[in-house]
């Protein structure tokens, strides 16, 4: 009988085992970036017809509209990533995703495919990112011959919260000021 350690056996299948762990990501493309958002996010993909505008929203926000009967927040996603506005026509091809129970759309310019990756491929993003927009991403990995990006859902949210927050606030300013000067 040979000897055999359970616990070296363990520990060799779990090596193994964290090498071929996959995540799946549905790639999208934003001004020319190919993102990655997590697949178990992604509800739906649709063409947003009819637009409300919100009031007093940061320029991140683009509306809402009803989604089989529910109301959605369109978000541009170029901007919340900080890569500008896309000129010519507006995006109507959204990516609809929930977060926390709410529903979100998020502007893109096209869907792609629904890619695999091994987590020994995932990396923290390159320092030659825009820290401001690795701050959104919630890390990077090899996929063929260059990165694939992952969308932080919840950190690009937070951010937009964050804006409409600031400009509630400067509203009630300027709000208190007139009532102070009248």
């Amino acid at each position: 009988m040979s000897n055999f350690d359970i616990a070296d056996f363990s520990y060799s299948r779990k090596r193994a085992s964290a090498a071929t762990v996959q995540s799946r990501f549905f790639t999208i493309k934003v001004r020319g970036q190919t993102i990655g958002v997590p697949v178990d996010s992604v509800k739906t993909i649709f063409y947003v017809d009819n637009l409300t505008a919100v009031p007093l929203a940061p320029p991140e926000v683009a509306g809402l509209t009803n989604l089989r009967g529910r109301i959605v927040t369109v978000l541009h996603l170029d901007r919340c990533l900080w890569l500008g506005e896309a000129t010519g026509e507006s995006k109507t091809l959204a990516v609809g995703i929930e977060h926390n129970g709410d529903e979100y759309a998020l502007l893109v310019d096209e869907t792609q495919d629904v890619v695999s990756t091994n987590e020994s491929d995932r990396i923290n993003c390159p320092a030659h990112i825009d820290p401001r927009l690795a701050e959104l991403m919630d890390g990077c990995y090899r996929h063929n011959d260059g990165f694939l990006s992952i969308l932080d859902i919840e950190a690009v949210l937070r951010r937009v919260a964050k804006l409409s927050e600031a400009t509630l606030r400067e509203v009630r300013q300027v709000v208190s000021n007139r009532g102070a000067n009248a």
